[in-house]
């Protein structure tokens, strides 16, 4: 079986649709988070910078408005498509997108001077093999700095879901890499910093960043709330319950985030991820 078939699958069906319709949004939604990764990541103008999992782009476009030359990549046609579009309309030049699984894809060996990603490293089935050929793409020395998401139960917009419910179902432990790809699979610091020592990384560092993040767009109360079920892993979540349960899960969230609505904002809600940083060890010998 190919590398990260099934991740390859949902990002290039449902869940790359769903993301490019919505792209602005979620833009919007996770700026607080492009700002510390490029706060933490400190491109500079000679820098060429490799930007993974750079989905519909923002990320890629943020950078290279302070760097030399960024290039985007993702498995994820529609997303690099949509990014493609938006570095053109935006008329940024110094910004390629290419369509390739970073586990797998033949990098020139010493190109980058830096790898950013924002929630971008965690889909990985093979999370070893993949960052150790994103550390051979950086030059001796080179830094990444990437986002991703702490546990479930640190961000807010996902716990008013997760414990209405918990009331119902018993939920499974989410997170950590033993479970394999997904959201979670960086939540924890020391998996993070043993996967990134054995990929040849040194001095790793994880800082946490505890935004407000807002659920909203113009639509008023209930486009915010519906934005925000229609969201991947909140509907995960949803899926553990069905009949009265589900519709019982439904009111209750729905009525605590009716009561966080703030005309003309939308609803803000805590999220927490950590933002890692990381130098490729110029002596490693794989």
């Amino acid at each position: 079986m190919p590398a990260n078939q099934q991740q390859s699958q949902a990002w290039n069906g449902p869940d790359g649709v769903h993301f490019v319709d919505r792209a602005d949004r979620y833009d919007r939604q996770l700026k607080p988070f492009t700002q510390a990764l490029l706060e933490w990541a400190r491109p500079e103008a000679h820098h060429v910078v490799l930007d993974v999992g750079c989905g519909s782009g923002g990320s890629t476009l943020a950078a290279a408005t302070r760097s030399g030359r960024v290039t985007g990549v993702d498995f994820s046609e529609p997303l690099v498509e949509l990014a493609r579009r938006r570095a053109q309309d935006a008329r940024i030049g110094n910004a390629e997108f290419v369509i390739a699984d970073a586990q797998t894809h033949h990098f020139d060996a010493g190109t980058f001077d830096l790898v950013v990603s924002q929630f971008g490293l965690m889909f990985f089935d093979d999370p070893v093999a993949a960052f150790t050929n994103i550390r051979r793409a950086l030059r001796p020395g080179g830094r990444v700095t990437f986002v991703s998401w702490q546990g479930l139960a640190a961000n807010e917009w996902l716990t008013l879901i997760a414990d209405a419910v918990g009331r119902h179902v018993e939920l499974p432990e989410f997170g950590g890499l033993s479970r394999g790809p997904g959201m979670f699979a960086l939540a924890q610091p020391d998996d993070i910093t043993t996967l990134l020592g054995v990929a040849g990384f040194e001095q790793v560092a994880c800082h946490s960043c505890t935004p407000a993040i807002v659920l909203g767009g113009g639509g008023g109360r209930d486009d915010s709330v519906d934005f925000l079920f229609d969201n991947p892993m909140p509907r995960g979540l949803l899926g553990f319950v069905d009949g009265h349960s589900r519709d019982d899960v439904l009111r209750t969230v729905r009525s605590k985030l009716n009561d966080r609505y703030q005309e003309g904002i939308g609803i803000r809600l805590g999220a927490a991820a950590w933002v890692v940083t990381a130098r490729a060890d110029p002596t490693y010998a794989a």
